[in-house]
Parts: C-alpha cells; sequence; structure tokens
C-alpha cells in the first residue's frame, strides 16, 4: 500500500514538471506587415503658377521589414463613379495637364529605386517623413484637381520567382489642389429611372448625379416610397457622403422593398443633398435635389385573377362556337332536300308553225331558269332555318345550364 502511494506521488511530481515546462516556453508569434500613414488627405488652395508642398510620415507597425515604393498617380472615374488610378505616361509629362506630373516627391537620403521609382526601407517600428511639393502650372484652368501619393509594399523576387517583384499592399495620401478663380458648384440629377408599372412589391430605380461645376462636392443621396397620401412605406440611403469629382458623375441604385403587398398608384421619391466633411447638409439642405416619379403597384394574385378570367371567357367563347359548328352539320347531314318538280311549259300544249325548234328552246330556257331560281329560293329558306334552329338550341341549352347553376 506505502508502495502504490509513493508511485503515486512520483507521477503527480512529473506531471507537474511536464506543465510547468510547457508554460516557460513561449509559442511562435505571428509575423505581420502593417503600413500607416500619418494622414489620408491633404486640401491646398493655391493659384496659378504656385508652389505648394507638405509631408506625410509613413510608419511600419508590423513585426517585419518592409520596403514601400512611393510614386503619384492620376484618378479616372468610369460612368458609374468608379475610380481608376494611373501613373503618367510620357504624354502627360510633356503636356502637364495631370496633376501627378505636377508633383515631386523628395525621398530620404538612403532611399532606392526599382526601375525609376523610388522606395524606403522600413524597419519594424520606423516612422520616416516624406516631403512632396506642386509646382501649379499658370494655365491650369480654377476649380479642383486631384491627385493621389501612393505607398505600395512590395517583396522582392526571390529564387524560382520569376523576375516581377509581389505586392503585398498599399496606401494613398489624396491630395486635392484648389486653383483659385472662378467656382462654380453646381449639381443635377439625370436620367432619374423608375418603372411606370410594378407587379408585386419590390420597386428598382436608378439615378445618375452629375458635377457640372469646378469643385468636388460631397452628397449624400437618399430613395423613399411614397403612398397616395404622401405616407412613407419604405425608404434607403443608397449614397452615403460620396465624392462627386468635378466634371464626373456619380451613379446610385437599389430596390425599395414593401413589407406590406401595396396597390395603386405610388411614388418613388429622392433627394441629393450637398455634405461638409463632417456629413452635416450644407446651408441646412437649401441646395438639395429632390425628384419623383410614379409607379402603379400591381399584386399578384391580382394578375392571376385577371388571367384566369380571360382564360375561362376565351374557352366560353370557343366552346360556344364550336357547338354551335356542330348542330349545324349535324342538321345539314339528317336533313336531305328534294328536287323540285318541273312546271309545264305552255309552248309545249300548244306546237305549230314552222318556228316550233326556236320557240322550244326559249321555253326550255325559260323552264330550266324559274328552276334555278325555285332551287336557291329553297336553299336560302333551308339556310335559314338552320340558323333560326340553332339559336333556339342554344337559348335552350344556356337557360338549362343556368338553371342548373342556380339549382346547385
Amino acid at each position: 500500500m506505502a508502495g502504490l502511494q509513493t508511485r503515486s506521488k512520483e507521477l503527480l511530481y512529473a506531471a507537474a514538471v511536464i506543465c510547468a515546462a510547457s508554460l516557460a516556453i513561449p509559442s511562435p508569434a505571428l509575423a505581420t506587415k502593417t503600413l500607416g500613414l500619418s494622414s489620408g488627405t491633404f486640401k491646398f488652395s493655391v493659384a496659378a503658377g504656385d508652389v505648394v508642398g507638405g509631408q506625410v510620415f509613413v510608419t511600419n507597425d508590423g513585426t517585419e521589414p518592409l520596403k514601400v515604393l512611393v510614386y503619384a498617380a492620376d484618378q479616372r472615374v468610369d460612368d458609374k463613379g468608379a475610380i481608376d488610378y494611373t501613373a503618367p505616361s510620357r504624354a502627360d509629362l510633356a503636356s502637364q495637364q495631370n496633376p501627378s506630373t505636377w508633383t515631386r516627391v523628395s525621398m530620404p537620403a538612403d532611399s532606392k529605386s526599382l526601375g525609376n521609382i523610388p522606395y524606403l526601407e522600413l524597419a519594424r517600428g520606423k516612422r520616416i517623413p516624406v516631403k512632396f511639393s506642386f509646382t501649379v502650372p499658370a494655365s491650369v484652368s480654377p476649380g479642383d484637381h486631384n491627385v493621389v501619393i501612393f505607398f505600395e509594399s512590395f517583396e522582392m523576387p526571390k529564387a524560382g520567382e520569376g523576375a516581377q517583384s509581389m505586392v503585398s499592399g498599399r496606401l494613398g495620401a489624396r491630395v486635392t489642389l484648389r486653383v483659385k478663380g472662378e467656382v462654380v458648384e453646381r449639381l443635377d440629377v439625370r436620367p432619374f429611372e423608375v418603372p411606370a408599372f410594378v407587379i408585386g412589391s419590390e420597386i428598382p430605380y436608378r439615378y445618375v448625379i452629375r458635377n457640372l461645376g469646378n469643385v468636388d462636392q460631397r452628397v449624400v443621396g437618399r430613395a423613399l416610397l411614397l403612398d397616395r397620401s404622401e405616407n412613407e412605406v419604405t425608404s434607403q440611403i443608397p449614397i452615403e457622403a460620396r465624392l462627386v469629382f468635378a466634371g464626373e458623375q456619380l451613379e446610385a441604385s437599389g430596390t425599395l422593398v414593401a413589407e406590406r403587398q401595396p396597390w395603386g398608384p405610388h411614388s418613388v421619391s429622392i433627394d441629393v443633398t450637398p455634405v461638409d466633411d463632417t456629413n452635416r447638409p450644407i446651408d441646412s439642405g437649401k441646395n438639395a435635389i429632390t425628384k419623383s416619379r410614379t409607379v402603379w403597384l400591381i399584386p399578384l394574385w391580382l394578375v392571376v385573377a385577371v388571367v384566369a378570367v380571360a382564360v375561362l371567357v376565351v374557352g366560353r367563347l370557343i366552346w360556344t362556337a364550336a357547338l354551335r359548328a356542330a348542330n349545324r352539320s349535324r342538321d345539314k347531314a339528317s336533313k336531305g332536300g328534294t328536287p323540285p318538280t318541273a312546271l309545264p311549259d305552255d309552248d309545249d300544249d300548244h306546237p305549230s308553225g314552222p318556228g316550233r325548234p326556236s320557240q322550244k328552246s326559249e321555253a326550255q330556257a325559260r323552264r330550266e331558269a324559274r328552276e334555278r331560281r325555285q332551287l336557291e329560293a329553297e336553299a336560302e329558306e333551308r339556310e335559314l332555318e338552320d340558323v333560326r334552329r340553332a339559336q333556339a338550341e342554344a337559348q335552350a341549352l344556356e337557360s338549362e345550364r343556368s338553371r342548373g347553376a342556380d339549382s346547385e
């Protein structure tokens, strides 16, 4: 018994030693690469021909060293408002029309370059200032001009990976240069599309905000569904504080869904409100643009009911026409007409004179004409009888059905 207790104590001691050893050994930390900027936006008010500049601090907030490319790029906005960025070409450098060609980035003395693009080497926790300046051409038009200074981390190619470097991410500092002169602030909304008729409770819409001025404007867009009494049924915000750049446009679209099944005329209303950098309406929303469109909502059950009634009516008409045609065919087949008896001709009872052959021929022709007229009259009479009989049978059949329906 004493030996068993001693053995148990030894096992417990060994387990405690193993646990202590496992807690003492640190677990390997996951390596992270994190790039940071001191500011993401800069705004300058300049005159044509001026030089203006600033600086941004680039920080390695990760646990591994970083290599960071530094370059300026112009933005391109498509018809829907999506933004793409392009580095200046040789033609751009010659024309000096794009803001990226006005940009000069001052790199630290220990910076390097990949091709003709400079880059920084950042140790863990290191923070480096990067200065930039803009020389605005004298021929630049007044208004807002945008350029983005990108800081893009990358890795040098390793053996066996080919000759291309690997991009791992980038951050950008947007710089807006407002060139002094006449400022034009003008927004418009067109087109604004809403279907005239909708089956169900989902109403799609689409509209485009156009900046016809020369300065950027931040806007908030809202869409509402109103009933006939202008009570709000539902609403949504398709645009939340988005910039519409000078001379560009921004598209918004969505679907308003009513919780209940509405019907009848409704209206889809949109309002586009310019806001400041804190997303508050400018001038208390006095410059907001409001438009509305009428839409008729048709419940799905009503469409199904109308289609069912139309099918029943058409089927009834086809069945009635087929029944009448069958009755007429049966009557014609069951009733056979007897040929009329030829009437005696007066000229046959009194033959005389040498001109008898011509008189007989004329009499026979008159007799045949009378027979044809009599046949045509009898045929018309039979057709009239068939029509009256068919109408009587149809009315009788309809009366029987009405009585049967009433009895049911």
